[in-house]
């Protein structure tokens, strides 16, 4: 005798949520031309470099495969892209962990 099991559907809803989540971050910076700081990462320190120079951006922070960028002129999400950044995500400036200081010491 043999038990079938089927998925739980509950765990196929969240893996389709997560992907349509990831899917959105992917895709906003091109569809939305007012990103200006973009969280940019590519296979290695050389792609990322590349990039960077093949687009309009200035460095504000990060090292090795991922660095956060302001863009200059319209259209750098896909410079960024073209020139061999791997993602780019929107971001609002602090990077990923937020290292930017945002207030005065007290």
């Amino acid at each position: 005798m043999t038990i079938e099991r089927k998925p739980s559907g509950w765990l196929t809803g969240a893996a389709l949520a997560l992907a349509g989540w990831w899917s959105l971050l992917l895709v906003w910076p091109l569809l939305d031309g007012r990103a200006r700081t973009v969280t940019v990462m590519a296979l290695s320190e050389g792609h990322l470099l590349r990039a960077i120079a093949g687009s309009d951006v200035a460095l504000l922070e990060g090292s090795g495969r991922v660095m956060v960028l302001a863009g200059r002129s319209p259209g750098f999400v896909r410079q960024l892209y073209a020139a061999g950044g791997i993602l780019v995500l929107a971001t609002d400036g602090r990077g990923c962990i937020g290292t930017r200081n945002s207030g005065s010491a007290r």
